[in-house]
């Protein structure tokens, strides 16, 4: 088996150099005055990338643990959360909900659609006492994106708390979590943050730790977000400290921490703008490359796309695993396949900050094109390479 240069997964993506480097320390007691100062650094540069004042955690988990944790920590037995399922990730929301006790109202979406905010609305106005709306920002099983911004104003004008899955969008694409009106806003380290996996991320907003101080049954130790602010968060900040010292809920991860304060240094020294805008060009490269292959996207209109994964409708008649395999194995190029109700109509590929570059988009899509060819599939191996080339070039000019 040739081994492979590029994973161009949407998570875990490639890891820059210089943030493996940053892993590359003696182990350290996680009380140690400086590691405390680096979870603390850590915490407020997680709070500039995600735009927000409020209080970011991070714990050892990956995105599915941080959506599980904010879930589990506002709701007590039967309370009602409405989640958005138009996609895998979705599905998965109004699972957690259930296993952590509440009831959950779905509304489901075509897959290859975005949610509208009109659809929020109309589902709010029919049903009662729902705490909480949990959407997903970026639909990383099919590269479908949905309008967190118009979502948040509906969500707030009944009442409720706003939940986001933004696992496979903060800092890959843009994310604005006070004004969006983000109340839990989760992730993790292993996709746009270009780092190791590992680190579940979630910020808290005031309303947020409100709800949760309010709760006359909590369910959970480990993912109780509100024992963070009795134990972890100062005083000065909101916190409690109620045995007197700063003490970790769950023991962090000190090597996968500073991986992940050098990716988000990279990130804020970059800037975070032009880092996005590298990763919506590769995007609109890919697209053009999918259709111009004779391909089709999964998402129905350009405008439901995914600025950090590109998802592809295989309409070729051969199977995706073969398709990811001979890539794999010949061209030394990792893609994504389709999870779930999706498995083998999908591939995926991920644009996330180091893989949304020129070189590595143009050699995947080389690949892919190759790989269609000798499995059969009738169109111009090398027309892909053409129209994203044209892309960059019309970026350039």
């Amino acid at each position: 088996m040739k081994s492979f240069d590029f994973v161009m997964t949407p998570g875990p993506t490639e890891i820059p150099l210089r943030v493996i480097r940053a892993m590359m320390k003696p182990a350290i007691s996680p009380y140690d005055p400086e590691f405390i100062k680096i979870m603390d650094e850590t915490s407020i540069l997680l709070q500039t990338l995600l735009e927000t004042e409020s209080t970011v955690l991070f714990f050892p988990g990956s995105g599915r643990v941080a959506i599980e944790a904010a879930i589990t920590s506002i709701l007590e037995p039967g309370e009602r959360v409405l989640t958005v399922n138009n996609g895998v990730f979705g599905k998965w929301l109004g699972i957690i909900v259930n296993l952590a006790g509440g009831e959950n109202v779905e509304l489901t979406v075509d897959y290859r659609k975005a949610i509208s905010p009109e659809d929020i609305c109309e589902k709010l106005a029919d049903e009662k006492d729902i705490k909480a709306v949990a959407v997903v920002h970026n639909e990383t099983s099919t590269g479908v994106v949905n309008p967190i911004e118009e979502i948040g104003g509906v969500v707030k004008e009944y009442g409720a708390l706003y939940l986001v899955d933004m696992v496979s969008s903060a800092g890959g694409d843009t994310v604005k979590t006070d004004y969006w009106q983000i109340d839990l806003g989760c992730t993790t380290s292993y996709k746009c943050m270009n780092c190791p996996p590992g680190l579940a991320i979630v910020s808290v907003s005031d309303d947020a730790w409100t709800t949760m101080a309010k709760r006359k049954e909590r369910r959970s130790f480990s993912f109780d977000l509100y024992k963070w602010l009795e134990m972890w968060i100062p005083p000065e900040r909101g916190g409690k400290l109620i045995w007197g010292y700063r003490r970790y809920v769950v023991e962090p991860a000190p090597h996968i921490t500073y991986a992940m304060r050098e990716s988000l240094k990279m990130i804020l020294d970059e800037g975070p703008a032009e880092r996005y805008a590298k990763n919506v060009l590769a995007g609109k490269a890919l697209r053009a490359a999918v259709k111009a292959l004779g391909l089709e996207l999964y998402p129905l209109e350009d405008s439901y796309a995914s600025n950090t994964v590109t998802a592809i409708f295989n309409n070729t008649g051969i199977g995706c695993d073969a398709v990811i395999g001979m890539m794999h194995r010949e061209y030394g190029v990792v893609i994504g396949g389709g999870l779930e109700e999706v498995a083998g109509k999908v591939l995926r590929i991920a644009h996330m900050g180091k893989t949304a570059n020129e070189m590595y988009v143009i050699y995947t899509i080389e690949a892919l094109g190759k790989t269609l060819a000798k499995l059969g599939w009738e169109s111009e191996p090398h027309a892909g390479v053409a129209a994203a080339r044209a892309v960059f070039d019309m970026h350039r000019s």
